[in-house]
């Protein structure tokens, strides 16, 4: 069946795609499958054969390694309009290095590797066109790495909070916590135990008030000021 209108559109709209020939892209939306997930429900594991990679059209979906005993550690969180695992397809890899799962309800676009990677070695301009979107993937991974490395919880926990509002904003404003604390805690690497004491001791300094669902950024400007020194 062929792929919806509007989800060809979304696939247009992202840097992966919207540089490819008509002729291309037709050849790929064919080879293109939507796909549900309930909250939950597992993607892939670490180590299958990667045969797709993916365009998240609703929910969330999470990224985590696992040690050897065991523990968890959340890699990324992929937020709707984002593409993952492309790197994985585009390195060759033959299995995927992290598990992939559904925080939420969600729907994804799953992209044939071996039809994508045939369109880029027939067209040299689109293939530089994608690695230079993936060089700015890869400076954001670099500046996260930083920030994980070098810096204590009240840096990397105000900056993953202010990821979630827009640049600009001065006044008061909510952060809808669409999962879970214990994942936000692997996610910027602390235990959960100190994400809770950051959190409270923000809370006494009058920058943040913290809910079941929610937290209200009191003081955008000074908490920007925080991860800037």
């Amino acid at each position: 069946m062929l792929l919806e209108k509007k989800y060809q559109e979304i696939m247009q709209g992202n840097h992966l795609f919207k540089d490819l020939l008509d002729n291309d892209f037709s050849q790929l939306v064919e080879k293109t499958k939507f796909s549900k997930l309930r909250k939950d429900e597992v993607l892939f594991r670490q180590q299958q054969p990667a045969v797709d990679f993916f365009l998240l059209l609703s929910g969330k979906i999470k990224l985590s390694l696992l040690s050897a005993d065991g523990t968890e550690k959340v890699v990324d969180i992929i937020n709707p309009g984002n593409t993952f695992a492309e790197a994985v397809i585009l390195q060759g890899m033959p299995g995927y290095p992290v598990n992939a799962e559904a925080l939420a309800d969600s729907s994804i676009l799953r992209i044939n590797a071996d039809t994508y990677t045939d369109i880029l070695h027939k067209s040299p301009e689109t293939c530089i066109k994608v690695m230079a979107c993936l060089s700015l993937r890869l400076h954001w991974l670099v500046n996260e790495l930083d920030r994980l490395s070098l810096h204590n919880a009240t840096y990397r926990l105000v900056s993953y909070l202010l990821e979630n509002i827009e640049e600009g904003v001065k006044e008061q404003v909510e952060v809808n916590l669409s999962v879970p604390k214990h994942v936000i805690a692997s996610r910027i690497s602390v235990t959960p135990e100190t994400l809770s004491r950051t959190l409270k001791q923000l809370n006494r300094d009058g920058l943040l008030e913290v809910y079941d669902s929610h937290i209200i950024l009191i003081n955008p400007s000074e908490l920007r000021y925080l991860v800037s020194i």
